[in-house]
């Protein structure tokens, strides 16, 4: 009787060990994407799940939003950028034109690459829209 108690308990330690993982997971995908949980991504995810990230995204925008530091990016990189410009492709049809701060209105038409303040369309990168280009892809 007591193998049998023992077995159960260290049972019940993995399975919320592995829904602690899955949950930590989620929240690091939430930060990741910046609240846009793709669709392939539902199928993997069960109801509970999607519906936990949901509710995790709605609680962090209204923090983000109505904070003391309300005008913060808090999807912006963890870390600080290497650059301040960055060289993107746009892979996503009917984006239309976006305004920067320095660079003034930039037409997004699919397949062209532009040369743009990463502040200005980072959020575009993370929504998939963009495609960051590395050095052999450049120009």
């Amino acid at each position: 009787m007591l193998l049998h108690e023992v077995s159960i308990k260290r049972n019940k330690r993995c399975l919320l060990a592995y829904h602690a993982h899955r949950i930590d997971k989620l929240r690091a995908l939430r930060w990741e994407t910046a609240g846009n949980l793709a669709t392939p991504m539902k199928f993997v995810l069960s109801e509970a799940e999607v519906d936990f990230f949901h509710e995790y995204d709605k609680l962090a925008s209204r923090h983000a939003i109505g904070g003391s530091m309300g005008g913060l990016d808090w999807n912006a990189d963890q870390n600080p950028p290497e650059e301040n410009f960055i060289q993107v492709r746009v892979v996503q049809p009917g984006l239309g034109k976006i305004e920067t701060e320095m660079c003034g209105v930039v037409e997004l038409e699919v397949g062209s690459m532009h040369y743009l303040p990463r502040s200005d369309v980072e959020h575009l990168v993370r929504q998939g829209a963009l495609v960051q280009l590395g050095g052999e892809e450049s120009f």
